[in-house]
């Protein structure tokens, strides 16, 4: 008799333990705990020392986005970014090229919506020279009128190759038509800003930004690995201890909207969809059941055809390329689901939760055409689920493994931590130990995700990001009536 592989992992699989055991606690409570200090001037040292590791990452983190840029300056922090490696005051950009090589490090840079950060991981030798590097690289910019030119090059040549990263481009357009961006900033706004905003700045927009939003209060020094506390202190109060002490930072309300994005490419064979709703920002105790309900469907990719276990993981099966297709001349018949991952961003006010399907639509047959558009709605009626009629034991005993294993990997290596503790410490002041964190897991039960959905999703307008072959779908407003149906 011939037995399944998924029955064979069924059998092989100890029920999930979700409780944190005292073994694992004693092991939490071994971890390196984080220290936060505070300059006179307002800069943080944010600090995670292993004596067993041999390489640090150090980390200058700054409180400031480009949900901080004004619209028509869109794209600014992008191209201070790349002027910065152009150049600085004591370094042209060969010798700074040299520096970083000569220091080992791995040079890690991003512009986020709310936070920026210049990331080195070098030897334990190398730290103070990184953390001057870094130091000279945010602040001592030359900006002289050719490394502008030259970054607003880099910029629009960025733009134009992120146009080809669907995945990127389908969820900035989900924060666009998401969040209203007004004339002073917000959520809506995009990294790369566009060719118009980008070419108009001048060398005096970067400074006169730079010396107003790069202050003491908004600046974060985090060293994790092979570093000392007490050394990134006084490497911070070298390098750092002089910034201004501005505590004034501009308030930039996030006003959802909602709606939806469609860009049609009719030579596309998959159609990429994100919807996602409206939750709480970063700060709120409603983050912990809310990243319970993406972890509880987690990700289904058609490859694990015999692995997925949830209920709409079996749904997805039926719409996979290895069940219930069609021969067609193509490799994988277009009525194909691809993928489908839950995910949630945070922010300082305001956040979304969702979900992104990847499928095949069929280019032909009446009953086919409408495959994405069930899979849409499946995915949405799973969260009606989840809100209005009940959530499983078993389903929440499996997100919470996810979540805490989630948590773990956030602390593997010291680039890894340094990520965690800077968006932590910028979000909350603090980086909440895992032990802490474990508890506030433990402590979740079924009617708290159900209540949170409750408020969040239950009765709320969706937004939604979509690219490639869409003629199955409908309009909003079809989806959002299609929606208040099931919700009533």
């Amino acid at each position: 008799m011939s037995v399944s592989f998924s029955t064979i992992v069924q059998r092989a699989r100890p029920l999930p333990i979700t409780q944190t055991s005292h073994a694992l606690r004693d092991a939490l409570a071994k971890l390196p705990p984080t220290t936060v200090s505070k300059l006179p001037n307002g800069v943080r040292v944010a600090c995670e020392e292993n004596p067993l590791a041999k390489f640090a990452t150090v980390g200058l983190w700054l409180d400031v986005g480009y949900k901080h840029e004004q619209r028509h300056q869109n794209g600014l922090l992008k191209v201070l970014e790349q002027a910065g490696f152009q150049g600085t005051v004591n370094l042209d950009r060969k010798q700074l090229s040299r520096a970083i090589d000569e220091t080992g490090g791995h040079l890690l840079v991003d512009v986020g919506r709310e936070r920026s950060y210049f990331m080195l991981k070098c030897a334990r030798d190398n730290v103070p020279k990184a953390v001057g590097l870094l130091s000279d690289v945010v602040r001592n910019a030359r900006l002289s009128d050719a490394d502008v030119a030259e970054a607003k090059k880099a910029v629009n040549k960025i733009r134009y190759e992120s146009e080809e990263l669907v995945d990127q481009l389908v969820m900035d357009n989900l924060h666009t038509v998401a969040f209203d961006a007004t004339e002073t900033g917000g959520l809506g706004l995009t990294p790369t800003g566009t060719t118009r905003s980008v070419d108009g700045l001048s060398v005096n927009d970067l400074k006169d930004f730079r010396s107003a939003h790069f202050t003491g209060p908004r600046t974060l020094l985090v060293g994790s690995g092979a570093v000392n506390h007490t050394q990134l202190e006084k490497l911070a109060q070298s390098f750092l201890g002089d910034l201004p002490s501005i505590s004034k930072k501009p308030i930039i309300s996030s006003r959802f909207v909602g709606g939806d994005m469609r860009l049609w490419n009719l030579r596309f064979k998959t159609a990429h969809i994100a919807w996602a709703f409206e939750t709480c920002g970063a700060s709120c105790a409603d983050v912990v059941p809310l990243t319970l309900s993406t972890h509880i469907h987690g990700g289904f990719h058609r490859s694990q055809h015999e692995l997925g276990q949830h209920a709409i993981h079996r749904v997805m099966k039926t719409f996979s390329s290895l069940d219930h297709g069609t021969p067609t001349n193509t490799p994988f018949p277009e009525k194909a689901i691809e993928t489908l991952n839950s995910f949630s961003h945070f922010y300082e006010d305001t956040g979304l939760v969702g979900q992104y399907v990847v499928g095949r639509p069929a280019q032909t047959g009446p009953g086919d055409a409408s495959s994405m558009y069930q899979l849409l709605q499946l995915s949405m009626v799973d969260f009606t689920r989840l809100a209005q009629k009940c959530v499983y034991d078993r389903e929440l005993d499996q997100a919470k493994v996810n979540y805490k294993a989630q948590l773990l990997f956030n602390a593997d290596g010291a680039t890894n931590s340094n990520l965690d503790i800077g968006n932590q410490v910028l979000s909350i002041g603090r980086r909440v130990p895992l032990d802490e964190m474990y508890a506030r897991i433990d402590d979740v039960t079924p009617t708290n995700v159900q209540e949170t959905l409750q408020h969040y999703f239950y009765s709320r307008r969706p937004v939604l990001s979509m690219l490639g072959y869409l003629y199955p779908l409908p309009g909003y407003d079809a989806l959002c009536f299609w929606m208040w149906k099931y919700w009533y």
